[in-house]
């Protein structure tokens, strides 16, 4: 009798990292893809939003990225929802591949686990082995009465949020650097109540090794049946099912530093959930920022430098052909600031959105303000003097 085809491919691992808006996922993919040298892994990324943030910090040139065929980004939607296709034709591709070792799959903050599971559930070729969830520790104190909140609640997406951390085999507080152990007890105390069976982990900037979750909690398959019978016969879920939209600032001109300061400070409505891209300040008009906004707290990083300052050779350490290089990298950008732009997301409830948006795009510099910085004028800049290194 000849075997099963089927059974003699061998199954892709597969961990799911997953969490509400800004719990620190990409944070965390990025340490544990450093860690895990070793295995042959896929990466699937996805974004609600039509901007592509998270695929752009994660997609390597050499080790990761769509044409070494390790690495897809799904955005413009979540894919327990309007991209829930996008994401089946990618694990149809991929299975059966014998070349990964292990898929990592990082959702939007937005996705809900239920098709996910039964997307892999489906494809004997793979089997979900981690499924790891992230919950900001910061936002869960000041917010959400450090968990208690959660308790028996099923409104809007806070029942998103619990059922993150109901199908959990491994939970993570993140960004938990100032709280007490008393604090993180009480909020480990009531997560334990929604998911007695997860691991449970303090990490801050994403500081844990990927051997460390893969030889601690499983999946648990059975469990997750049971959680999911509310949504079994749902064929996909949206953001908007639980309140939620996204929308996109764009926009070549830099950002005043001192508005856009004053306006995350007075004018960041509770209601925006989550906001995250690329920016620059004619102040620091040298450095590609990266604006990572979640609840009341806001993060800015140094992701790069833009083209278009380096080729202007302030250090004096390019030569030449580096700077002929850069100068045919510039064509067809913007005549004046070069490959300069501001792109960010806005994820959060309908109005507030509306309202932050506007408000941002009083930010932009105007004309007499660019032709201030062109002439090397000074700006007022109350942010820190120093970024975080991405």
């Amino acid at each position: 009798m000849n075997a099963d085809p089927i059974s003699e491919t061998p199954q892709i691992r597969i961990t799911v990292v997953t969490g509400f808006l800004g719990s620190g996922k990409t944070t965390l993919l990025r340490r544990l893809l450093a860690d895990a040298e070793n295995l042959s892994l896929g990466v699937i990324v996805n974004d609600m939003s039509e901007l592509e943030v998270d695929g752009d910090l994660l997609r390597d040139p050499e080790k990761r990225n769509e044409e070494l065929g390790n690495f897809v980004s799904i955005h413009s939607g979540s894919i327990s929802g309007p991209r829930q296709l996008s994401f089946a034709s990618v694990l149809d591709d991929w299975k059966g591949r014998r070349d990964l070792d292990h898929l990592i799959i990082e959702t939007s903050g937005s996705t809900h686990p239920w098709p996910l599971i039964q997307e892999v559930a489906v494809r004997r070729e793979y089997r979900l082995e981690i499924w790891v969830t992230l919950i900001d520790a910061r936002m869960l104190k000041s917010d959400l009465e450090s968990g208690r909140m959660l308790l028996g609640t099923r409104e809007g997406h806070l029942a998103l949020m619990i059922d993150q951390v109901k199908v959990a085999s491994h939970i993570l507080l993140t960004k938990t650097e100032k709280l007490s152990s008393a604090e993180l007890s009480a909020m480990a105390n009531h997560l334990e109540s929604i998911n007695p069976e997860a691991c449970l982990f303090a990490v801050n900037y994403g500081r844990i090794s990927f051997s460390k979750l893969l030889n601690s909690g499983q999946f648990n398959r059975k469990r997750a049946n049971q959680i999911a019978q509310p949504w079994r016969k749902r064929v996909s879920l949206d953001a908007a099912d639980f309140g939620i939209g996204s929308t996109v600032v764009s926009d070549p001109r830099p950002l005043h530093p001192k508005r856009l300061w004053t306006l995350f400070r007075e004018g960041l409505g509770s209601g925006i959930h989550r906001s995250k891209g690329f920016i620059w300040l004619p102040s620091r008009d040298r450095d590609v920022l990266l604006w990572n906004q979640a609840a009341g707290s806001i993060e800015l990083e140094l992701s790069a430098y833009w083209k278009a300052a380096l080729v202007k050779n302030p250090d004096g350490k390019l030569v030449p052909e580096e700077i002929a290089a850069l100068q045919g990298m510039l064509e067809g950008t913007h005549p004046v600031f070069g490959d300069r732009a501001c792109d960010l997301t806005l994820i959060g409830k309908d109005l507030d959105r509306q309202i932050f948006a506007e408000a941002l795009r009083e930010c932009f510099c105007t004309d007499d303000e660019i032709r201030h910085w062109e002439q090397g004028g000074e700006f007022e800049d109350p942010w820190p003097k120093t970024f975080l290194q991405v």
